[in-house]
């Protein structure tokens, strides 16, 4: 297979559109004050929405690539057809390794590149058990629903590749996608088989497992990683840190940043 050769070694990623904007704007503001090795920051979003992007960030300080010059397999906003988005953008060659920032996150200390990518070149994988989050819904909901749906849902690309040993998931914010992998997913998996992304999200919509459970498939260098944002799912996980007197300064001991889920429609900062 043929080396390709990348505009960067390493962005940031958000894949976003007009209903997202009040959050992708904090997210952007965040970007300008924390950016320690200014990491080149794309927005992807709808052609249609370009004009309400420059009305409201400006022209500086980021570069916008379309929706429709990324893919033609889907031409919507949903949270399925974000994770095509997600994993098609590798065609474009602008990076290497992507790090993929939702709209409703956004960091709260300086970053920088090593926070991606070790110092010796090997880029981190978000991957984890996410137990302390199963744990707190089991105590919260008082049954085991969240915490077997999360075991189920990975399970089933973890057995696609018939790989023994425990479930992973690779959720959670800033996720270093690798654009080698991805590539590789595609020409060796998809293309001989005549499908394409479309069709594994279609068998299981979790993008971040394919792209990890291939990483494993592969031997693909990488350094394991907990999560570096910290990621409110639901309002009560959000409710106990306030009640716990929590505060951005003492998340920023840990994460670098917050992430909000607009889904339950989280208030756009902590």
């Amino acid at each position: 297979m043929d080396k390709i050769e990348y505009e960067h070694k390493l962005i940031l990623f958000c894949k976003s559109f007009r209903g997202d904007i009040k959050r992708a704007q904090i997210l952007y503001e965040s970007v300008k004050k924390f950016n320690k090795d200014q990491i080149p920051f794309y927005f992807q979003i709808p052609r249609a929405d370009h004009d309400i992007w420059k009305n409201t960030f400006g022209t500086d300080g980021y570069t916008i690539i379309f929706d429709e010059d990324v893919t033609s397999l889907v031409n919507n906003q949903s949270h399925f057809t974000q994770q095509l988005y997600k994993m098609e953008f590798y065609k474009t060659k602008i990076a290497e390794y992507y790090i993929i920032v939702d709209s409703d996150f956004y960091f709260i200390k300086e970053f920088s590149t090593e926070d991606f990518i070790s110092p010796d070149g090997i880029p981190y994988l978000i991957m984890h058990e996410d137990k302390s989050m199963r744990e707190f819904s089991i105590n919260i909901r008082g049954n085991h629903e969240l915490s077997e749906w999360w075991v189920d849902n990975r399970k089933v690309i973890k057995d696609y590749f018939q790989r023994p040993g425990k479930i992973y998931g690779y959720s959670g914010s800033a996720l270093i996608y690798f654009s080698e992998a991805l590539r590789t997913l595609y020409e060796e998996l998809c293309k001989p088989q005549n499908t394409n992304f479309l069709d594994l999200l279609n068998y299981r919509a979790k993008e971040n497992c394919w792209h990890g459970e291939w990483i494993l498939y592969k031997n693909i260098p990488f350094l394991p990683s907990e999560p570096i944002f910290k990621i409110f799912h639901y309002p009560f996980q959000y409710k106990l840190a306030k009640q716990l007197g929590h505060t951005e300064e003492t998340y920023a001991q840990m994460y670098i940043g917050i992430g909000l889920q607009s889904n339950w429609n989280a208030p756009l900062k902590f």
